[in-house]
């Protein structure tokens, strides 16, 4: 498989994306980096889940009686987007299903990814359709990079929050319990082994902006998102990232019946309608 990687500047940022996964794989930002780059602690920077997030119980699920399998996240981040269009501000691409993905996800449809660089912004488009109503769960899962110790890291909220935390089972990864009220303000602190029982995930949050913010500097990351489900938090210990995920999907809860068409938030979308959802990155 030969992947290529696109460009988009302008005199604040440098953006770089690959057609594999359609994935964005580099925000710099004034001479810095802000996208961890895959080298060390975990190999992606910015894949794109769908037809799924996170993990199905034993990787598996029945629709129309039928069995079939998709490991963590779904197969989208795997395959070669086409480039669909290009000029100086944007860059678009399509991946459709194919001969493979109709053996694991039994639908036909259409993913478009267009990222769009602003003067001072970075807008990332997802936009999904088929000709045959299909289910299906989306999220982005982009990794930034810390700008100072993550014991000296909060994100800040747009809003101050009072949500539950959805825990995961630790050795499978699949949602089991929650914690009531693990979140109760504006701020949440970060700290070395926060995600030691993996991502934590939070659902109908009020807030459509999260900053990851720092005691050290003013540099901060803002993300701009509207109309997900759920959004997650997630790094290795001791990564000098974290990631920031919005989510319209989750993984299965560890009581699954493995129905897709019952699966906790699963979208359901119409032939010829589109579902279309927006992230923006802004840089300080």
């Amino acid at each position: 498989m030969v992947c290529k990687t696109f460009t988009l500047k302008n005199p604040n940022y440098n953006i770089k994306i690959n057609s594999l996964g359609a994935e964005l794989k580099s925000i710099f930002f004034q001479g810095e980096e802000y996208l961890h780059q895959g080298k060390s602690h975990w190999h992606r920077s910015s894949p794109v889940l769908f037809p799924i997030v996170g993990k199905l119980k034993n990787n598996n699920y029945t629709y129309k009686n039928k069995k079939y399998t998709l490991g963590i996240h779904g197969f989208a981040r795997h395959n070669e987007f086409q480039l669909i269009k290009q000029n100086d501000k944007e860059l678009s691409f399509l991946l459709k299903e194919n001969e493979n993905s109709l053996k694991h996800y039994p639908f036909n449809f259409n993913l478009k990814i267009t990222y769009t660089l602003n003067e001072n912004s970075l807008s990332i488009k997802y936009e999904i359709s088929s000709n045959q109503e299909i289910l299906f769960s989306f999220g982005a899962h982009p990794a930034f990079l810390l700008k100072a110790n993550i014991n000296d890291s909060y994100l800040k909220f747009e809003k101050k929050e009072k949500a539950n935390l959805l825990c995961l089972d630790l050795k499978n990864g699949y949602v089991s319990n929650s914690k009531e009220n693990y979140l109760n303000s504006d701020i949440l602190k970060l700290k070395t082994n926060i995600f030691k029982n993996d991502a934590l995930i939070f659902k109908s949050l009020k807030s459509n902006k999260v900053h990851l913010l720092n005691t050290k500097n003013k540099k901060s990351i803002n993300i701009t998102f509207k109309d997900f489900s759920h959004i997650g938090f997630w790094a290795p210990i001791n990564a000098p990232f974290v990631c920031i995920e919005p989510w319209c999907g989750i993984a299965d809860d560890i009581g699954t019946n493995h129905n897709f068409e019952e699966k906790d938030s699963i979208i359901r979308l119409r032939g010829g309608e589109v579902f279309s959802r927006s992230i923006l990155v802004s840089l300080n």
